[in-house]
């Protein structure tokens, strides 16, 4: 097993965007972006936005069929990469498997002080991941009705989250969950999106405001069993309509809250957003139920 710790761990994925890179002779983080459009989309099975990544990417390339043909194959083989990945590595001292495309976006550099974005070291995360969910007498009964949720107002990658889940279903593996994660940073919902999709972890991931609750995205992450079982069903991920969600979209929906947020010693702007986490938030969330992750 490959350790987080270990700088090569990234390379089966980066060496196949840095090609892409060279070849193109794209920002590395246009690749890395563009590359997060394109999974999102397929994994959406959202044929006719896979179908206007292309076009872009072929106006980008100058009609360059061999060369466009090239890019997308090997965005395909850094998914499988990423895959391959996840599954093979590890957290020193951890049983469950690591968070890698935080890991991947601070690797090419593209957090950024001026944009207030710190990334939650991952050990930093595991340890208040077990510390909220220490043992399984403190875990309140949940069901597919009413189950347990996790909000985070700033996800990032959706570090935080992943290993709370991560960390619950080790401790009490049937208890139903929903994770619901914002940011106002499209790259870094595209990664919430991808990390929870690729370990089925039941999730809207919000692309949004948190201290005004402007929405300009919403994704949810459904069942596996909704793609295993019905070759014509949609994606793992569903894009949704933000005015049509079980969660608080609108600063009137969510009482002030946010502005109340603003005054409050968890400064988002900062990305001091560890103690902003909550469970069970009834100021953004509605009537969660995991009966809409399997329709």
């Amino acid at each position: 097993m490959a350790s987080i710790t270990d700088p090569s761990t990234y390379e089966p994925i980066t060496e196949n965007l840095d090609e892409v890179h060279k070849k193109t002779g794209f920002r590395t983080y246009d690749v890395f972006t563009n590359w997060l459009n394109f999974t999102v989309t397929a994994l959406s099975r959202n044929d006719d936005d896979y179908l206007d990544l292309v076009h872009d990417l072929t106006d980008r390339l100058h009609d360059d069929d061999d060369l466009i043909r090239d890019v997308l194959e090997t965005y395909g083989t850094a998914l499988g990469a990423l895959v391959n990945t996840m599954e093979e590595t590890t957290v020193p001292g951890y049983p469950h498997t690591a968070e890698l495309l935080g890991g991947i976006y601070e690797h090419y550099g593209a957090n950024s002080d001026a944009f207030g974005q710190h990334f939650t070291p991952q050990n930093v995360a595991i340890a208040k991941a077990q510390m909220l969910f220490s043992a399984p007498e403190g875990i309140r009964d949940a069901t597919q009705k009413d189950p347990i949720t996790i909000s985070d107002p700033a996800c990032g990658s959706g570090r935080f989250p992943f290993h709370a889940v991560q960390q619950l279903r080790h401790i009490s593996p049937n208890t139903p969950t929903v994770v619901v994660a914002r940011d106002i940073d499209k790259t870094c919902a595209h990664m919430a999106v991808i990390n929870f999709a690729l370990h089925a972890i039941p999730a809207y991931v919000v692309h949004g405001n948190s201290l005004t609750y402007e929405t300009w995205h919403v994704w949810r992450i459904n069942h596996p069993t909704r793609i295993l079982t019905d070759s014509t069903a949609n994606g793992v991920i569903t894009e949704l309509d933000p005015d049509n969600v079980p969660i608080k979209t609108d600063f009137e929906e969510a009482d002030g809250s946010a502005q109340d947020d603003t005054n409050n010693d968890s400064d988002l702007s900062e990305g001091n957003v560890e103690d902003a986490v909550t469970i069970d938030d009834p100021d953004t969330i509605e009537n969660v139920t995991l009966d809409a992750f399997s329709e």
